[in-house]
């Protein structure tokens, strides 16, 4: 069957016609990341910081990623984030992306922190730390009076304790964050201090977290004493009433209040006048006065006695 040159250009014409009409659906972003709200993000700073600024997540066929992106204050390139992924069943359909799962090494983690922070000369931490989720590992460095941390985490359970039936599941954070004259330490509390508030609904089998821990064997048996531990004293118990704070002043020095010195007078008695021939009467008759003593005058006589008067 022959088609004549027109009826050519009609089917070319009535493609593309359709091929137009399916191609206004409006714009959108193909990588299939979405902002969601605040409250909907898998994994929070510690209160009191830093702030978020959005939340972008992104969907695939076996996990679900979400980048909280924090408020930055510094000079160096880059976006501060706290990342989060789940993987597990998501129940976004088998025609989603596959994420791509990479095992937290220590030359791996070093190339992400390279990348996520450029230009920071950054080194590896070797101790062994770990806060409410189980171990973790960081690269710190500075810049032009910035400190920049890149710190990772990885949470599952040991191999031991999982299987494709119970206790199955990953859950990976990586953490970017520069700050202008910030410590290693102000850096490092936000990762002790994160907190991951998703989970995937519907599998009760997930668990990355595995089996909670044993109970200490001491508890409830005899000859196992708990002794009371006394908490810091910025940490003193709601019960336990505050004490009073006693403020001590340097004593003051009272001036002593000068007495009047009082000056005694002699009292001096009038002598009676000088008798010749005789004791002196006294001035109150011859024994005196009552509770008185009389002393008699001296007599003179003429042979060698004391002079008289």
């Amino acid at each position: 069957m022959r088609c004549s040159g027109k009826a050519v250009g009609l089917i070319v014409l009535a493609s593309l016609s359709l091929a137009g009409c399916t191609a206004r659906e409006g714009a959108r972003v193909p990588t299939g990341a979405t902002i969601v709200a605040t409250e909907n993000a898998l994994v929070l700073p510690p209160p009191g910081g830093p702030d978020i600024l959005n939340v972008v997540e992104r969907r695939f066929g076996n996990a679900v990623e979400q980048d909280v992106n924090l408020h930055t204050s510094a000079s160096t390139p880059g976006q501060n984030y706290l990342r989060a992924t789940f993987f597990g069943p998501t129940g976004a359909g088998l025609d989603q992306k596959t994420a791509t799962y990479s095992a937290v090494r220590a030359s791996e983690m070093m190339r992400e922190a390279r990348r996520a922070v450029p230009g920071v000369p950054l080194a590896q931490s070797p101790y062994f730390l770990q806060n409410n989720y189980g171990p973790f590992g960081y690269a710190f460095g500075r810049r032009d009076g910035d400190a920049c941390l890149y710190a990772w985490q990885q949470i599952r359970p040991p191999e031991s304790q999982r299987s494709p039936l119970r206790s199955y599941g990953t859950i990976q954070v990586r953490f970017r964050y520069c700050a202008t004259d910030a410590s290693e330490n102000e850096l490092l509390n936000i990762v002790y201090a994160y907190t991951i508030s998703g989970t995937i609904i519907g599998d009760p089998s997930w668990n990355p977290y595995g089996p909670p821990p044993t109970v200490d064997a001491g508890l409830g048996r005899t000859g196992s004493p708990i002794y009371r531990t006394a908490p810091p004293s910025d940490q003193a118990p709601a019960l336990e009433r505050p004490r009073r704070a006693v403020v001590t002043t340097p004593a003051r020095t009272v001036p002593e209040i000068e007495k009047p010195e009082v000056t005694r007078q002699p009292v001096v008695a009038p002598l009676p006048a000088p008798q010749t021939g005789g004791s002196l009467p006294s001035p109150a008759g011859p024994t005196g006065a009552a509770g008185s003593v009389v002393v008699p005058l001296p007599t003179c006589t003429p042979q060698g006695g004391p002079a008289c008067p």
